[in-house]
């Protein structure tokens, strides 16, 4: 039996500008995508739970067969279209397949956090394991693009791979701490987003407008790093409001509206993670008692609070 799992990832700043080159931060989560499999048999027995769903399919078939993301059988197909021809070669006529994204949901809710991601870059390296083969992060980069097509920058692979705190700029990866003296929580909108309908709506807009809002953006996510402090978060946040207002992608519905509003009179500065439209937000204070009244005022209008923590690993073998 092999056993591998994977995290799942949070953007504290950076999207959408990390599209266009600009450095992004981000956060791997406790939160963690698992793959087993045992070989044995004739045939693969794929079972997934989180995306519920279960496929018995032969060896020819994986390979045959069109890569499709709600198949539960893809996902095993597309890490084993990313260890190429040999590994088909090589691959065990059957085996037991079991994939969990179940910690990446609320209820039957997707929380937003890069399960996709997570549960590729796990089942990539667990078949790499088994066919005896080493696994890399362009290799998990090409397993998530044959699942998922190549729309996005990497950066939720990126999280899956390496875990902790990343600065993450045109797929080169390093470590970068958390800001001293501020606080963080993050919190659920309670529904979830399609990333890919905004990214098709900030496409439109970038090829058709004047994009000096975007080179704010782009801006103000470098500034970050170089003085990682509340104000610069703030002003990062204006800018990435600013973005949204002018392509209208929908990064801040009405949901994140009311989050931020909460956050504004408890004086707190609040944004939402990634593609916005839903999922989760963060709200970030250097004051731990403000960001406290935040936590009441969202729960008390029936907001999720979330207890995420950086993951400080990222892809690893959890059973033998």
């Amino acid at each position: 039996m092999i056993e591998f799992e994977a995290p799942g990832k949070a953007v504290i700043w950076g999207e959408y500008a990390v599209l266009e080159g600009a450095p992004a931060l981000v956060m791997a989560l406790n939160r963690y995508a698992r793959t087993r499999i045992t070989p044995g048999g004739d045939r693969w027995h794929i079972r997934a739970s989180g995306l519920t769903g279960s496929q018995k399919i032969t060896a020819r078939a994986l390979r045959e067969n069109p890569i499709e993301p709600d198949n539960v059988a893809a996902v095993v197909a597309a890490g084993l279209a990313a260890l190429g021809d040999e590994a088909w070669d090589n691959l065990p006529p059957g085996a037991e397949v079991l994939t969990d994204t179940s910690h990446f949901y609320q209820g039957t809710t997707k929380l937003g956090i890069g399960s996709s991601a997570a549960i590729c870059t796990a089942t990539y390296a667990a078949l790499a394991s088994l066919l005896d083969v080493p696994f890399t992060y362009p290799g998990a980069l090409a397993a998530h693009h044959a699942l998922q097509g190549s729309a996005g920058s990497g950066l939720d692979v990126a999280a899956a791979y390496h875990g902790g705190l990343i600065r993450f700029e045109r797929r080169e990866v390093s470590n970068f701490p958390w800001p001293d003296g501020l606080h963080y929580q993050f919190i659920w909108t309670g529904h979830a987003a399609r990333t890919t309908d905004h990214l098709a709506r900030y496409n439109t807009w970038k090829a058709r407008s004047d994009t000096s809002v975007l080179t704010e953006l782009c801006r103000a996510s470098e500034r970050l790093f170089k003085k990682p402090d509340l104000a610069a978060f703030a002003n990062y946040t204006t800018c990435l409001k600013n973005l949204d207002d002018s392509a209208e992608i929908g990064i801040y519905d009405p949901t994140h509206r009311e989050l931020e509003k909460l956050a504004k009179q408890a004086q707190v500065v609040y944004k939402p993670c990634g593609a916005g439209g839903g999922d989760i937000g963060i709200a970030v204070s250097d004051d731990a008692a403000s960001l406290n009244h935040l936590v009441a005022a969202a729960a008390k209008r029936k907001f999720q609070i979330l207890t995420l923590e950086i993951a400080g690993n990222g892809i690893h073998r959890i059973r033998d």
